[in-house]
């Protein structure tokens, strides 16, 4: 293969990128992981499904195969040192890209640690795993916390909502404004509740019907006894390096017929088409890629399925239950090769170049530009 730091923009990658950008097809043959007919049909698990009432329960330790497979925080996850998609992503741009991204996580730890806003798509991610996290969902009144009158405003509907639910809560003095403030944080965590916006309120109303009603309830039955964010740690065998993911959840071929990762992705595309270039445009066939091979190398399973659970934020926002094609996970688990390989060789070389590496030798960074070939359509004659 090709070492990154060698990688040249030429005229036939400029003609690659012009027809990907018209939509044309440049894909050229890549050596298939299994036959295409070895990927289960949406036929195949629809009929399964039907004809399947009890679920079972698959123990956690059952599947300690070549990896680690552990009901860890996700703090601990983000700690661990290595290598996830988002980060093997970034070596399909550049090196320097590839530095970035291995901050990624720290950032995402911060975040974690300390919540600036609420997120809708977060959220609805986690109702969908926890559903009941739909109940806890309340729209405070208006009230500020920079003065002590909306301190007792919101004091007063806190310990009326805990009293409500039969909830014991913490009935500490209070006199300045910071203990008032830090009483009524004590009282939020006490209701077990999230402050949501009107406006978010009722988009989460409408989506969990959606939920609830999409293909008869298909949802909740792919979901139970799934193993829901669960870590998979694994080291490659081929090139050595340390992996790590973390899918939404794992299913089992003794609930669903096959050995499925299922993943949840929310969305403000209006349309499934939109969906779809979105995913190309963002590389998730290299994660679903990658969590089928991590995940069956770790479990000792075969995983040869991922269905995905779209979440649309926008109007009508609607779901869509998606099962991924073999063509695309395998386009996926090439791209995955491809990425540990620059990986390997940009952690070996120390490399942090940027976009230089798409320079020809000897023009000292200097890229020939060549815009998208639709920018060449002739303009119409104007009568102004």
């Amino acid at each position: 293969m090709q070492g990154i730091d060698d990688i040249k923009l030429s005229a036939d990658m400029m003609s690659a990128l012009n027809k990907a950008e018209e939509g044309q097809s440049i894909v050229k043959s890549i050596d298939y992981t299994r036959p295409l007919n070895e990927y289960p049909t949406v036929q195949k698990i629809a009929e399964f499904l039907r004809m399947r009432v009890k679920h079972e329960n698959v123990k956690t330790d059952s599947l300690q195969f070549g990896g680690r497979v552990v009901c860890d925080s996700m703090e601990k996850y983000l700690e661990n040192e290595g290598l996830s998609s988002s980060m093997l992503k970034a070596t399909l741009k550049t090196p320097l890209h590839f530095e970035f991204a291995l901050s990624d996580d720290k950032e995402e730890l911060e975040k974690l640690r300390d919540p600036k806003y609420f997120n809708l798509g977060t959220f609805l991610h986690q109702c969908i795993l926890e559903p009941t996290k739909f109940s806890r969902v309340i729209v405070e009144p208006d009230f500020k916390l920079s003065s002590h009158e909306g301190c007792d405003v919101g004091i007063a509907f806190y310990e009326g909502l805990c009293e409500e639910r039969g909830i014991a809560y913490p009935n500490v003095p209070y006199e300045s404004l910071q203990t008032k403030k830090n009483y009524i944080e004590a009282l939020k965590k006490a209701a077990d509740v999230q402050p949501v916006s009107e406006e978010h309120n009722l988009k989460i109303k409408v989506l969990k019907r959606h939920i609830d009603h999409y293909g008869g309830g298909i949802i909740k039955r792919l979901l139970t006894h799934a193993k829901r964010e669960i870590s998979i740690y694994h080291t490659d065998t081929e090139s050595g390096l340390r992996l790590k993911v973390r899918p939404d959840a794992i299913q089992f071929k003794e609930n669903i017929g096959v050995d499925a990762i299922i993943s949840i992705k929310s969305t403000a595309c209006e349309d499934l088409q939109a969906f779809y270039s979105n995913a190309a445009k963002l590389h998730y066939d290299l994660s679903e890629g990658m969590y089928q091979e991590v995940v069956s190398a770790a479990t000792g399973r075969d995983f040869n399925t991922t269905i995905m659970i779209m979440l649309q934020t926008v109007p009508p926002f609607a779901v869509a239950v998606l099962v991924w094609s073999g063509e695309d996970i395998e386009m996926g688990k090439h791209k995955f090769r491809v990425a540990l390989q620059n990986a390997k060789e940009i952690i070996e070389k120390k490399s942090t170049k940027g976009y230089e590496v798409y320079s020809e030798d000897g023009h000292l960074g200097l890229i020939e530009m060549s815009l998208p070939r639709w920018n060449q359509t002739e303009r119409l004659p104007q009568n102004i």
